[in-house]
């Protein structure tokens, strides 16, 4: 196996246990609270939203569970010696890339609501509120991007 393509099977299963993970967490608290009606233990919850930035979003947890599920995939075919699995990879980091950017809008939307509109539903609102794992986990996604940016191409050397 290639050296590059093993960095790259490390980083699929990586990325993809923490997409599981947080999406998970944020599926579990978000149904949780909009089906059952039931709140976290205090000290849980503010440390799930204050130091992981994972809002309760149900919907939000299946699309990183999803994501995290095209990076095992892509580390599973990797691993069995399928070349095939790097495309998975790929596919993940773009998936990263296009939520990260989807999310980082909603947050240039809401900076523009505070300080140019002046809109007073927003008036405790901080930059904090909008941080959410697919932010910063598509910010690893663009890193790797940057670093196999030239391996993406439809010839395979």
């Amino acid at each position: 196996m290639k050296r590059d393509n093993r960095r790259k099977m490390v980083f699929a299963l990586f990325m993809g246990f923490v997409y599981i993970l947080f999406g998970t967490i944020q599926l579990i608290t978000g149904s949780s609270k909009a089906l059952l009606n039931l709140t976290a233990p205090e000290n849980l919850g503010r440390f799930i939203t204050d130091v992981l930035f994972i809002p309760p979003d149900a919907i939000g947890g299946f699309v990183l569970i999803l994501m995290g599920s095209v990076f095992i995939y892509g580390f599973v075919e990797i691993h069995s010696g399928r070349e095939e699995g790097i495309a998975y990879v790929y596919v993940g980091i773009l998936l990263s890339l296009i939520f990260a950017g989807i999310y980082v809008l909603a947050a240039v939307g809401n900076i523009l609501e505070v300080y140019i509109l002046k809109n007073t539903a927003f008036a405790d609102w901080s930059i904090l509120d909008d941080i959410r794992p697919e932010i910063y986990l598509g910010f690893i996604s663009l890193l790797s991007y940057l670093q196999w940016k030239d391996d993406f191409d439809i010839e395979n050397d």
